[in-house]
């Protein structure tokens, strides 16, 4: 499970007109992640753009759901939320079957990670089911809650995925690279500005991290060259796989377009990165 399905298999009824599986899904997902398009929508549920349409124009209809255009989006695409009721809805169906209520539930937003890797994979994952599959993701929230749980509470980590291919198995904590925070800092400063934060965590951490990689997304190749520097020079306890938001924009993320600092220049699949002994097994 991904983190998609829905919360509860209840039904909803608006004028005669039920709230069918699809749609009860839909929702649940825009409670747990936020903003989402009508392409996003259609990845998620695994069906066309237009039926995906069709659903939320619905869900908007009886006020399950919000939408806005952004004035800067040339393409003047519509971004939904989950309204009010809709969230109401979904918590009355948690409390009704003994669940919890997710903290923030109906107001979370979406964050670097989930455009370049939470829906890559889930796209890849629709289209080859007997091969690969992205068998659960967490957004950033719940990621904190995961390593909380842990031990892990000073790490930061912008989400956590489970990846499985070929009848093997990933797990991965990811960081999106910031880049260079604020006006003032020196052209010369821009190429390693904050890079030494995003993974400072890791440098005192006595657990060991309870994953297979930890993928970092670099800016630009400039960085991501820096930030191999760094780590080929004070080597992490934990196993880091680096790459860029350029390339995860031209490839998609379980293609060979990682590298790691000890295993030299050439990019390797997700899968195929090598994983720590104690977690090999």
């Amino acid at each position: 499970m991904v983190g998609v399905d829905g919360v509860g298999d209840h039904r909803w009824v608006a004028g005669r007109r039920e709230l069918s599986p699809r749609r009860w899904r839909i929702l649940s997902f825009l409670a747990l992640h936020g903003w989402a398009t009508t392409s996003d929508i259609a990845v998620v549920a695994g069906v066309p753009r237009l039926t995906a349409h069709r659903d939320l124009t619905w869900l908007h209809s009886v006020g399950l759901v919000s939408r806005e255009r952004s004035a800067e989006d040339r393409a003047h695409a519509w971004w939904y939320r989950i309204t009010g009721e809709g969230t109401g809805l979904l918590d009355r169906d948690l409390v009704l079957s003994g669940r919890l209520v997710p903290l923030r539930f109906g107001q979370r937003d979406w964050g670097a990670a989930h455009y370049l890797l939470f829906l890559p994979l889930l796209a890849v994952s629709r289209q080859d089911p007997a091969r690969c599959w992205l068998f659960q993701w967490l957004t950033t929230l719940d990621t904190s809650a995961w390593l909380r749980e842990r031990g892990l509470a000073h790490l930061r980590a912008d989400g956590y995925g489970v990846w499985l291919q070929d009848g093997r198995c990933l797990r991965f904590l990811v960081h999106v690279d910031p880049g260079p925070v604020g006006d003032v800092i020196a052209e010369r400063e821009q190429p390693t500005a904050g890079l030494g934060g995003v993974l400072a965590g890791y440098r005192r951490t006595d657990p060991i991290v309870p994953v297979g990689a930890v993928l970092v997304i670099a800016r630009d190749a400039v960085r991501e060259v820096n930030l191999l520097a760094d780590l080929g020079s004070r080597p992490l306890r934990a196993p880091i796989a680096v790459t860029t938001v350029e390339l995860l924009q031209r490839y998609w993320p379980q293609e060979q377009v990682w590298r790691m600092p000890a295993v030299g220049t050439a990019r390797q699949r997700l899968i195929d990165l090598p994983l720590p002994p104690e977690l090999s097994l």
